[in-house]
C-alpha cells in the first residue's frame, strides 16, 4: 500500500512505498526529531544567554543527536536505535537541566514523554518496558534529591518562566505528534483492512455464487443443498486438443482465458451460474443456488449466445473453433466439499446426462434432452434424433435446437 509523503519532507527524503508499520514510526521520529531539534536550537540561545555555556554545549549536542535521529528514520530506517538515543537524551538532558537551574525549570517533564512515544517504536516489548521502568525510576530519584537542592546556577524568575513556556510547548508539540502518528496509522490501517475486505469479498464472489459465500462466512460444517428444477450446460471446443499440440502454454492459456471470458461476461444477463471449466469445458446451471422458472429457457437462450459469441469470437481472431453443446433439466445436489481449494460443484443423474449431450452432440449445436425439450418446446425448434445410447441410461431421446438451417440438413443428411 503506498503513502503520501510526509510534509514538509525534503525530496531527497521523502519514499515512495512505505509498510503501515514504517510509515507510522517514519511519522512519529520524523516529527520527534524535528520538535527535539527546534526545542534545543532554543535552548541553546538560552542558555548561552543566562551564561550557562556547559548546558548550551550540551544542546548543541542534542541538535546534532536529533539530526542524527532524523538521519537514521530516512535514510537507514533503522527506527530502533534512533528511538533508543532519543530515550538516553531525554533522560541525560532533563538530569543536567535540573541540576543545574533547578527543579523549577520543568525539565523533569521530558521524561513523561518516554511511556508515550516509546510504544509508538519498533522496540522489543521488554526493551519498551524497561525504558519505562528506568524513566520512572530516574524521575523517582529525581525528585529525591534535586527537589530541595538549590540550583548550581540561579537564574532569574523570567528565565524560569521562559524554560517552563519551552518545555510546556514542546511537551504539548510532542503529545500532539503522537496523537497525529497514532491517528494516520489508525486511518491506513482501516484504508487497509477495507481494500483487503473488498478484495477478499470479490475474490470470494469470484469463486462461489454470492448467496453461497454469505453462507459460509456464517456457519459452519457442510453447505449443501438439493434442488429440483435446474437446468445444467456443459460446453466443449471441438478438437481443442489439436489446437492445443501447436501453440505455446502461455498463448494457449491467453487465447482459452479470453474466449471463456466472452461466456462469463453473458452470465448475469441470462441468469446463469458459472460451476467451473475443466480444461477446455465449460459448465454452467440455472436454478441453483437461486431457483428460476425459466431456467431451460435461459440455459438454451445462453447456448444460443455462446454459438454466436463464438462466430464474432472466430472472425475477430481467425480462429476455427466450434462448440459442443449439451443441456439437461432436473434435480441436483450442490454444495461445497473439502477444506481447501472448494468450489462449489453440482451431483446427480441431471449433471451426468448434461455430459453425456455434449459428448453425444455435434460441432456447433445445442443437444438437449427429453426434460429439457419438453420444458422449452413452445418457444423453440427443434430436430428430433434417433433414440442414442447413453452411457448408464440406455437409448434415450434427444433433440438438436434448430439454430442453423444448413448444420441441420448437412446432419439430417447424415442420420437418414
Amino acid at each position: 500500500m503506498e503513502f503520501s509523503p510526509l510534509w514538509p519532507l525534503p525530496v531527497a527524503f521523502s519514499k515512495d512505498k512505505l509498510a503501515l508499520a514504517e510509515y507510522r514510526y517514519l511519522i512519529f521520529l520524523h516529527w520527534a526529531s524535528i520538535c527535539g531539534i527546534v526545542t534545543h536550537f532554543a535552548l541553546i540561545i538560552a542558555f548561552f544567554y543566562i551564561g550557562l555555556n556547559f548546558m548550551a554545549y550540551v544542546n548543541i549536542g542534542s541538535v546534532s543527536l536529533f539530526s542524527y535521529c532524523l538521519y537514521l528514520a530516512h535514510k537507514q530506517s533503522n527506527y530502533t536505535l534512533s528511538g533508543i538515543l532519543m530515550v538516553l537524551e531525554i533522560n541525560v538532558h532533563a538530569a543536567l537541566a535540573v541540576y543545574f537551574v533547578g527543579w523549577e525549570s520543568g525539565f523533569q517533564i521530558f521524561i513523561f514523554l518516554i511511556p508515550v512515544g516509546v510504544f509508538f517504536l519498533p522496540l522489543m516489548k521488554l526493551l519498551s518496558f524497561s525504558a519505562v521502568l528506568v524513566s520512572m525510576g530516574f524521575f523517582i530519584v529525581m525528585f529525591l534529591l534535586m527537589r530541595e537542592q538549590a540550583p548550581l546556577h540561579q537564574v532569574s524568575a523570567s528565565i524560569i518562566g521562559v524554560f517552563n513556556l519551552t518545555v510546556g510547548l514542546s511537551t504539548l508539540l510532542m503529545l500532539g505528534i503522537l496523537a497525529y502518528a497514532f491517528s494516520l496509522a489508525v486511518e491506513a490501517s482501516e484504508k487497509l483492512l477495507k481494500l483487503q475486505h473488498k478484495n477478499a469479498e470479490i475474490l470470494l464472489h469470484n469463486i462461489l455464487p454470492v448467496s453461497v459465500s454469505e453462507r459460509l462466512k456464517k456457519q459452519k460444517g457442510i453447505i449443501a443443498d438439493g434442488f429440483t428444477q435446474v437446468s445444467v450446460l456443459f460446453a466443449d471446443i471441438q478438437s481443442f486438443t489439436e489446437y492445443s499440440h501447436r501453440k505455446r502454454p502461455v498463448d494457449l492459456v491467453f487465447v482459452l482465458n479470453n474466449y471463456f471470458s466472452i461466456f462469463d461476461d453473458m452470465l448475469e444477463q441470462y441468469n446463469m451460474e458459472k460451476i467451473k471449466t475443466i480444461g477446455d469445458a465449460y459448465m454452467v446451471a440455472c436454478g441453483c443456488p437461486n431457483e428460476c422458472k425459466n431456467h431451460a429457457e435461459n440455459a438454451v437462450d445462453f447456448a444460443l449466445a455462446m454459438l454466436v459469441a463464438t462466430r464474432d469470437f472466430n472472425r475477430e481472431n481467425d480462429m476455427n473453433f466450434s462448440l459442443r453443446i449439451g443441456i439437461n433439466s432436473g434435480p441436483v445436489t450442490a454444495g461445497i466439499i473439502g477444506k481447501k481449494k472448494f468450489a462449489y460443484d453440482l451431483w446427480g443423474d441431471t449433471v451426468n446426462v448434461a455430459s453425456r449431450m455434449e459428448t453425444r452432440g455435434l460441432p456447433g449445436k445445442i443437444h438437449i434432452t427429453e426434460n429439457t425439450y419438453r420444458m422449452i418446446n413452445s418457444k423453440y425448434e427443434v430436430f428430433k434424433r434417433r433414440p442414442i445410447h447413453v452411457k448408464g441410461k440406455g437409448l434415450m431421446q434427444t433433440y438438436f435446437i434448430k439454430t442453423d438451417q444448413v448444420v441441420d440438413q448437412a446432419y439430417k443428411s447424415t442420420e437418414a
